[in-house]
């Protein structure tokens, strides 16, 4: 498999993956399932740790309980503005770089 970076000679892409106003309902489903995602990744992440070497994935659980506030947050703010009747603005992007060592 070849990488991205690899082919183009560069060590970082920034790629865009949400761009636009969007109604809190369609925001809220947006925003939740990514996090539902990353939340998902990470647990199933802690389990594997802990059926194979017996101990927690410590990093995942430090995710995890980031994610889980944050998902609280996006519900608080949200609800706000649907209650106040906003559009709701969402810009997200991702930078990948590729970097030399171990595989994580």
């Amino acid at each position: 498999m070849v990488h991205l970076c690899c082919i183009k000679k560069t060590k970082m892409e920034h790629i865009k993956l949400i761009d636009g106003e969007f109604d809190p309902l369609e925001a809220k489903e947006i925003l939740l399932n990514m996090i539902s995602n990353k939340i998902q990744f990470h647990s199933i992440r802690d389990f594997s740790s802990d059926i194979r070497t017996g101990t927690p994935d410590k990093n995942s659980r430090k995710r995890l309980s980031e994610l889980r506030e944050a998902r609280e947050q996006i519900i608080a703010f949200l609800e706000k503005a649907k209650k106040e009747g906003w559009s709701v603005n969402i810009q997200s992007s991702v930078n990948i770089s590729c970097i030399k060592g171990e595989q994580v």
